[in-house]
Order: structure tokens, then C-alpha cells, then sequence
């Protein structure tokens, strides 16, 4: 992002594509289930965007993906749309996403302002993914007890294998994110 005010068109355009990718990786059907539990790819994307494009940008890019669902066009998992899904059981995840990007995403950019060495850059990566999730599982589980009156008790246990399986997501996120950064270092937020 530029130092003045305002976006450039570069950086329009990456909030864009990564809008998209999130969306794309919605409609994926998961690879593999554990039990009932889905092992699909969107969380990757989510935690990519605010490593990758920073606070701000990133943080643009979850919103955009948010508003272009709730106004219609099936982005969310399993092709669903509209306001209905942002305050249904699994809307507190959605919420936690946009918080996540914005704070993941700051502490993305103070990690890389101090440049890290190559080979400890996927380990400061992995500990911003592991900061977005805790928000976004904060949150979600809030979004159960509020939107799908589950006691604090239901709403952690039926995140605990989920929780697992996002950490072994932040782990590639982490490590697409180096490849990214080290392949395109202007990105960098």
C-alpha cells in the first residue's frame, strides 16, 4: 500500500484475488472428513490473506468476500449467501475472519518489518496464523452460543477436532506465505 492516502490499483486488485481465492476454496468440497468433521480448504486462504497482504488490505479482502455474500452471490460454504448466514450458528467464525485478518494482519506487517531470517520466516508466519485462529475460534464460539444457543461447554467441544485440523492449515498457510513473500517481496504489507 502506498504511503499517501487511499489504495493504489495494485493493491485493488490484490484485495480482489484474494477475495476470490477464499471465495473459490468455499465451493471446494472438502478433501477428506475425520468423523463428521470436514477437511476442507477455505480456513487456508483466510489465514494466507492477512500474512500475506497485511491489516488493512487483508482485512479488505475478508470484507469484500463477506459483503459480495450477503448480498447475494452463493461465496459461502456450500453455496449459501445472504445476511441469514452471517448471524446463523456458523456466523461467529465469519465475524472472527474479519476481526482476524485485521489483527493477524498487523502483527504479520511487525513481523516482517523486522525482518526475520529465511528460515525462521515460517515459523513467525505459522504464530500469525495461530493468532488468527484463536480470534476467529474465539468468535466462533461466542456465534454458537449467541446464534445457536449452545452452552460454553457444547461450543468448545464441538470446536476441538476442528481446532486441530486449522492448526495443520496454518501450517501450510505459513509455508504458502513464505514461497509468496519470498517470490513476490514487494507484497509485502
Amino acid at each position: 500500500m502506498s504511503s499517501r492516502r487511499g489504495f493504489q490499483a495494485t493493491d485493488l486488485a490484490l484485495i480482489a484475488v484474494f477475495a476470490a481465492l477464499i471465495a473459490v476454496l468455499a465451493v471446494i468440497p472438502p478433501i477428506f472428513m475425520v468423523g463428521a468433521v470436514p477437511f476442507a480448504l477455505q480456513m487456508i486462504a483466510v489465514m494466507l490473506t492477512p500474512m500475506v497482504l497485511g491489516s488493512v488490505r487483508g482485512g479488505c479482502a475478508i470484507g469484500l468476500y463477506l459483503l459480495v455474500g450477503v448480498l447475494g452471490l452463493p461465496v459461502f460454504s456450500g453455496g449459501k449467501s445472504g445476511v441469514g448466514v452471517l448471524v446463523g450458528p456458523t456466523g461467529g467464525y465469519l465475524w472472527g475472519w474479519l476481526v482476524g485478518a485485521f489483527v493477524a494482519g498487523a502483527v504479520a506487517t511487525a513481523v516482517l518489518r523486522r525482518r526475520p531470517s529465511r528460515s525462521m520466516l515460517p515459523v513467525w508466519l505459522f504464530l500469525v496464523a495461530l493468532v488468527d485462529l484463536v480470534l476467529v475460534y474465539l468468535c466462533g464460539i461466542v456465534g454458537l452460543m449467541v446464534f445457536a444457543k449452545l452452552s460454553l461447554t457444547a461450543a468448545l467441544i464441538a470446536n476441538g477436532v476442528l481446532f486441530g485440523l486449522d492448526l495443520v492449515k496454518g501450517i501450510l498457510a505459513s509455508l504458502i506465505a513464505t514461497a509468496v513473500l519470498a517470490a513476490f517481496p514487494r507484497l509485502m504489507p
